[in-house]
């Protein structure tokens, strides 16, 4: 029997195998190139024939012909390049695969999904495990939060529904749910999108506990989902603390952070919370920047800008005078000072309790007006109230009355005529040192630190001028006015900090340079460069947002935003966070 032979004119090189897992992708057009996509799908024309050089006898150099077969339209007009390049490129194609590898994978993925439903089916351990996204924190776990999580649901103990809404569901739903979730989670746009998804039903749930939790600020361009950054079913403690990618996502994003500053400028300035927000804490009152806080940051220790109080070159508008040179350094007070005879950790060690004039002060400035009265332990025997300039003065006015309580009191005096005698001889003692009760009054008030009295006079003690603004009465016979002092709790509102964790190894001195500050206008904050010494990989201690920052931002109509303070930082707030 004589073999089955192809034709001549068989155009082998142009026949598509339906045995190959590739095929070109002008088939779609009917012109399949010859030489179709390698095994692994990459399109691999170039051009439509491979010229031929013809040497003719007597001839050198000789000429280039083109092969380009009968089936591809024969010999072309134009010819090949003088180099032997073709003149006619293919153009590539994006290769496709086809029916037969197509089918293949379908086959097997059937195969595998179908041994996997039955795996799991069979065995209950194995269908648990496989269907249970991991254990739940401490926290969700608790019997407190499944209470708490019952009362709200009206007596539905299934605790997922607690989070997800679909347990709340019954089988009637399970088309509507498989839809939304072609339609969403499972759509190939779902699938292959970038960055963290945006919030959702559940986040509704989450808010129904954590209640006041405003997600961030009002400018944000979008919000994300709650579980993108506090991941949930990771292990049985707590819940992981949020890593700075998830703050970089944004804040790390030259068009998001573009999108903020642009909604910022459109945005009502009282929904952003205020610098004063807290009824109980003191600030200094501060307006945002122009364009909020939007620069572009991606880590602390490379691109974080200068704090805002230093870049700012901020000033302490305390009226009180205080000079930290002159009670740090030896030979300026009788007593040498540190920084803790002062300053004084709160009980979480985080912040400074404010001064005060009777823990702090009082036992080197005792306010004594009358030297020749006998002392009484650390305090002078009789010496002027601190606080309240009218009380002040009706202290000075009654001054009869002062020194008869003083000898009654502390020097055991009980005759009325042996009274009236003591108080006479005070009297007496006064007048020698300031002529008269005026002279006596201004000497009280704006006396310096070295009793130097405006107008030429002399007293024998520094008066309320030493470390107030006094200034004139502003009318015949009425009391000085002093300045109030209002020595702000906190500079950097924004941030939070811990002193105690910062007292392993490290003296006040070493981030807050005061031994050479001599006015009270001198804030003394470390700079971020004191901070990024060992806040950075070089440092080796954390540096992540989460450690200074608070990301969640309480509702701008709370309750603590209602104080006197609040009300004047949110009017001076401006657009942009």
């Amino acid at each position: 029997m004589k073999s089955s032979q192809h034709s001549s004119i068989f155009p082998s090189k142009e026949y598509v195998r339906p045995n190959l897992n590739w095929e070109c992708g002008h088939l779609c057009k009917g012109c399949p190139c010859r030489i179709g996509p390698s095994p692994k799908g990459v399109c691999r024309a170039t051009y439509e024939c491979s010229p031929r050089l013809e040497v003719k006898p007597g001839e050198v150099k000789g000429h280039w012909t083109c092969t380009r077969p009968k089936s591809g339209g024969g010999k072309c007009e134009s010819g090949p390049f003088p180099n032997g390049t073709c003149c006619n490129a293919i153009p590539k194609c994006q290769p496709r695969r086809s029916l037969r590898s197509i089918r293949n994978r379908v086959v097997a993925f059937t195969i595998i999904t179908s041994f996997l439903i039955l795996f799991v089916g069979i065995s209950r351990d194995c269908w648990k495990s496989f269907i249970n996204p991991g254990p739940l924190s401490n926290v969700h776990a608790s019997a407190t939060f499944a209470d708490i999580h019952t009362k709200q649901s009206g007596g539905n103990t299934n605790s997922c529904s607690a989070c997800h809404g679909s347990p709340r569901q019954g089988l009637d739903s399970w088309h509507s749910k498989a839809f939304d979730s072609l339609v969403h989670g499972l759509a190939p746009a779902e699938l292959i999108k970038k960055g963290p998804l945006e919030s959702s039903a559940m986040d509704v749930n989450c808010s129904s506990c954590h209640a006041g939790k405003k997600f961030h600020q009002p400018n944000i361009a979008t919000e994300f989902a709650c579980h993108e950054c506090h991941k949930e079913h990771e292990n049985r403690g707590f819940i992981p603390q949020v890593d700075s990618t998830y703050c970089m996502t944004c804040h790390g994003s030259a068009d998001l952070m573009a999108a903020a500053r642009e909604m910022g400028t459109t945005t009502d300035p009282h929904a952003f919370p205020s610098f004063g927000s807290s009824a109980s804490l003191k600030v200094q009152p501060r307006t945002r920047p122009d364009s909020g806080y939007t620069g572009v940051i991606t880590a602390f220790a490379t691109d974080h800008p200068e704090f805002r109080q230093i870049r700012d070159g901020v000033r302490d508008e305390n009226s009180l005078k205080f000079n930290h040179e002159v009670h740090l350094r030896t030979g300026k007070i009788p007593r040498v000072l540190n920084c803790r005879d002062c300053h004084e950790r709160d009980g979480r060690g985080e912040y400074q309790r404010p001064i005060s004039y009777e823990k702090h002060c009082v036992e080197c400035h005792t306010l004594q007006f009358d030297p020749n009265t006998p002392t009484d332990g650390k305090k002078p025997g009789i010496y002027l109230p601190h606080g309240d300039p009218y009380y002040v003065r009706a202290f000075l006015r009654s001054l009869n009355i002062q020194y008869e309580e003083y000898g009654r009191s502390h020097e055991g005096i009980t005759s009325r005529d042996d009274l009236n005698g003591y108080v006479k001889e005070k009297k007496v003692g006064i007048e020698k040192l300031y002529q008269s009760g005026e002279n006596l009054e201004r000497a009280v008030f704006f006396a310096d630190m070295k009793g130097e009295i405006p107008g030429g006079l002399r007293a024998p003690f520094a008066g309320c001028a030493t470390c107030h603004n006094v200034s004139e009465p502003e009318s015949d016979n009425a009391t000085p006015a002093i300045k109030k002092v209002s020595t702000p709790d906190r500079w950097m509102v924004l941030g939070k900090f811990n002193h105690d964790m910062h007292q392993k190894g490290l003296a006040c001195l070493d981030c807050h340079k005061v031994m050479t500050s001599k006015l009270t206008s001198d804030l003394n904050l470390p700079s971020i460069k004191t901070c990024v010494e060992c806040h950075s990989p070089q440092g080796g201690i954390d540096d992540r947002c989460i450690r200074c920052h608070t990301y969640h931002n309480s509702q701008p109509n709370s309750p603590s935003l209602k104080s006197p303070e609040a009300s004047i930082n949110t009017h001076a707030a401006k657009p942009g966070d």
